[in-house]
């Protein structure tokens, strides 16, 4: 006779540390493929920056990013001909710099970033005695790290700040560029952005999750510090304009670290509970 459902023998049930075990067996297959992936995409684009190619098409990147923003530097230190191009060369380079090392930890493997970290750091020292000794005058050399220390300012200020206020119709004075910059500046340093977004404080941030939210986060708290410097050196229409810029800017890096951080894997430096 045939038994009930309810009374037929079964298998051994799981247990609940199976069902465990089975879940992170998937969870490691699932991080392995991803680590797969990010150290594929690592090795071919180590390549292609190694390749003649590729250097050249990053120092003709970099030598354009110069010129925009130490356009001015560069007329005030008179730079012309073959010293224009190699200025240009370096400080583009130095310009690149944080780009380069965000791109390079984020598809380096755990045991490599260190490693990445020095190189970068050697790099960046033998740049700036590649500098100072080109400039070879120390008031130039001071007048290139200021300008260097508020790159970010310029690059915004002088990009899609500046575009947003002329489409606004309420354009910025030069006076007004200068102290924009300042009053920006002044807040990256006291909000700490630098110690938490730039050099080492990169590999803390990719050593964790949430690395857009995080950014958003700061940024928020950023643009609340100044915006009484803001208030003062902007008219009311151009506040609003340089709002919706700022808007636009942390969204566009916020979904670039979304997407780099979906395919590589942020906070793979952290042991899961």
């Amino acid at each position: 006779t045939a038994l009930p459902s309810s009374s037929r023998p079964s298998g051994p049930a799981k247990s609940g540390r199976d069902v465990v075990e089975a879940d992170d067996s998937e969870d490691e297959e699932r991080e392995n493929r991803r680590e797969d992936r990010r150290r594929m995409f690592g090795d071919m684009m180590r390549e292609w920056a190694q390749s003649d190619a590729g250097k050249r098409m990053q120092e003709s990147r970099n030598k354009r990013k110069a010129a925009r923003v130490f356009g001015g530097l560069v007329d005030e230190l008179g730079l012309e001909g073959e010293d224009r191009d190699y200025f240009l060369g370096v400080a583009g380079a130095s310009a690149s710099a944080e780009e380069d090392l965000w791109g390079k930890l984020m598809t380096a493997g755990e045991g490599e970033r260190e490693a990445v970290f020095t190189e970068w750091e050697s790099e960046n020292s033998a740049r700036d005695a590649a500098m100072r000794e080109f400039l070879n005058d120390e008031s130039d050399w001071e007048r290139y790290q200021q300008y260097e220390s508020r790159l970010e300012e310029y690059e915004q200020v002088q990009g899609d700040i500046r575009r947003s206020m002329e489409s606004a119709g309420v354009p910025l004075t030069p006076d007004q560029e200068a102290q924009l910059v300042e009053v920006m500046y002044e807040a990256r340093q006291e909000s700490g952005m630098n110690e938490k977004w730039q050099g080492r404080g990169v590999m803390n941030q990719i050593s964790e999750p949430g690395i857009a939210d995080r950014l958003e986060a700061d940024w928020q708290a950023g643009q609340e510090a100044m915006s009484v410097g803001v208030s003062n050196v902007l008219s009311a229409e151009q506040v609003e304009a340089f709002n919706a810029s700022q808007e636009r800017s942390i969204r566009g890096a916020t979904m670039g670290l979304r997407m780099m951080e979906n395919f590589s894997g942020g906070g793979r430096g952290r042991n899961r509970e």
